[in-house]
């Protein structure tokens, strides 16, 4: 079966393809019948689904509970937009259809992508690891890179579920990008705390370890939906500093300011803002690789023979030229 792909799809486009399920709601009534919505994602980006049933509730409940979180359905019907949003439409009038999908039945990495070189990546953080030089953030680093059990989930993680990196292994890719713009403006501003900057590079998104889930999709964890991974993060460093003898006051609160405040603004999700300039560079760090990254992959995806594409995250043209 071909892959229409998520991010291409426009209003008007007949819809013929497979996706993951991302989650479901329940079966609710309308003016002719009973209908109920439900997500799908693929490595594009995700969309809203809307089933539109008869009055038979029992035979649409049925059709509803054979949609499983992390199941692959192939889905006919048709695009369109509801208040501004892009969305498709399922329902007898269309001619449109959910069907599950067995095992075999898809193409695993049209869903979900993974990153290559992940032993390369490793060792490239661990080199930026063994450019630390205060005794304490080094077995801080240590505790964390130098565990089989953490280094599995790090190696794995996405960055995010669909804004940038958002593939197995992007976590890392990430990670080492925000490394590596540090450690150039690091040449630039010399009066930096170097091994600050570093370690706070390589530990500021730590907590989406235990905030993404990986099956047929990439979603939120219920922890990295109910506490997020700026306090997931903030957690697991304190966890290790207080496993190391003497760890100073002064620099456990630093790296806790780094993971804080990189996303830089409260409105952003960060419960304090940066108020150190190293603080000030993981964050900026932070955001570059992110939107670039997405713009990037954005115009990777683009399938026009138009010079420009719009994209609605962004709200703006995307030049392809």
């Amino acid at each position: 079966m071909g892959k229409q792909m998520i991010g291409a799809l426009k209003a008007g486009d007949r819809v013929d393809s497979y996706f993951s399920v991302a989650y479901k709601k329940p079966v609710s009534e309308y003016k002719y019948g009973h209908m109920f919505e439900f997500r799908i994602a693929d490595r594009t980006g995700q969309i809203t689904v809307k089933y539109w049933g008869g009055e038979n509730r029992p035979s649409v409940e049925k059709l509803q509970s054979l949609l499983e979180r992390g199941g692959v359905v192939r889905i006919v019907g048709e695009a369109g937009e509801y208040r501004g949003q892009l969305e498709v439409s399922v329902s007898e009038k269309n001619g449109g259809t959910i069907d599950a999908l067995k095992s075999g039945e898809y193409d695993l990495s049209t869903l979900v992508v993974s990153l290559e070189g992940l032993a390369e990546m490793k060792e490239r953080l661990l080199g930026f690891a063994r450019m630390v030089e205060e005794p304490h953030m080094v077995l801080l680093l240590r505790r964390f890179f130098e565990n089989k059990g953490f280094m599995e989930s790090f190696s794995t993680c996405p960055a995010s579920i669909q804004l940038h990196s958002a593939a197995i292994g992007g976590l890392m890719h990430h990670t080492l990008n925000v490394a590596e713009i540090c450690s150039r403006m690091l040449q630039l501003q010399p009066g930096l705390d170097r091994d600050l900057v570093i370690a706070g590079a390589l530990l500021h998104d730590i907590g989406k370890t235990r905030s993404f889930v990986i099956s047929t999709n990439i979603n939120h964890t219920v922890e990295g939906n109910l506490v997020g991974h700026l306090i997931v993060g903030d957690e697991l460093l304190m966890e290790q500093i207080r496993s190391i003898e003497d760890f100073p006051t002064d620099l456990t609160l630093k790296l806790r300011h780094v993971i804080a405040s990189h996303h830089g603004r409260k409105e952003w999700g960060s419960p304090v803002e940066p108020m150190m300039p190293e603080a000030l560079l993981i964050h900026m760090a932070d955001d570059m690789d992110a939107k670039l990254n997405y713009m990037v992959l954005k115009r990777e995806e683009a399938e026009t023979e138009d010079d420009w594409t719009w994209d609605r995250r962004l709200s703006r043209l995307i030049y392809l030229g």
